[in-house]
């Protein structure tokens, strides 16, 4: 089955509401390639969104 722009985006929004960026990240640029017309470029700014947002809190967690 192949995986449609709105699924693959549906995916990704429900990975940031849970707070795991690195994979809805991984998620959007899969959404950007399926994507046509304006939803490309909104796939790909989310994606880099929340790349950066996984960088940060990668950053942020406490060593042990």
């Amino acid at each position: 089955m192949r995986l449609t722009y709105k699924n693959l985006a549906q995916q990704a929004a429900e990975s940031e509401k849970q707070g795991c960026f690195s994979e809805a990240a991984h998620q959007w640029q899969q959404a950007a390639r399926s994507a046509t017309g304006h939803n490309i470029l909104w796939a790909e700014q989310r994606a880099e969104f929340c790349a950066g947002t996984a960088r940060r809190n990668a950053a942020q967690e406490p060593t042990v």
